[in-house]
């Protein structure tokens, strides 16, 4: 029998708007068609935030350190893919205070790839 976790996930008023204008800016610069299927994507993100107290938290390595700290000291990240979207990780940034979970940054591997040594090898 598993117990069951009592975390919070907060969601920052400044990450929310990143969100909405990303859905914006992506169907803007045509990378999807509908924008529909931006919102699509952004619910997406939005899940899986939401399973960050249930699944696997990685720290930063001393490199990733120097690139993310800005966005808040202690944090740990998770990742994922899209089922429709293979080649994009996202990756979730996050401050965990006991059983709160505090979100701090959300970008890709097309963005900060270059950053971050992802445990997962990008398929081609």
């Amino acid at each position: 029998m598993h117990e069951k976790i009592n975390a919070k996930v907060v969601i920052p008023e400044e990450i929310t708007a990143y969100l909405l204008d990303l859905a914006d800016t992506l169907f803007e610069k045509s990378y999807y068609s509908y924008i529909e299927y931006a919102d699509m994507m952004i619910d997406d993100i939005l899940n899986f935030i939401q399973t960050l107290p249930y699944i696997p938290h990685y720290n930063l390595s001393s490199t990733m350190k120097n690139r993310f700290n800005r966005y808040g000291k202690d944090l740990q990240y998770s990742f994922f893919k899209r089922k429709s979207s293979k080649h994009t990780t996202w990756y979730v940034f996050f401050n965990r205070k006991e059983d709160k979970y505090i979100i701090r940054y959300i970008t890709n591997n097309h963005k900060d790839g270059k950053h971050i040594h992802s445990l997962i090898k990008e398929e081609d």
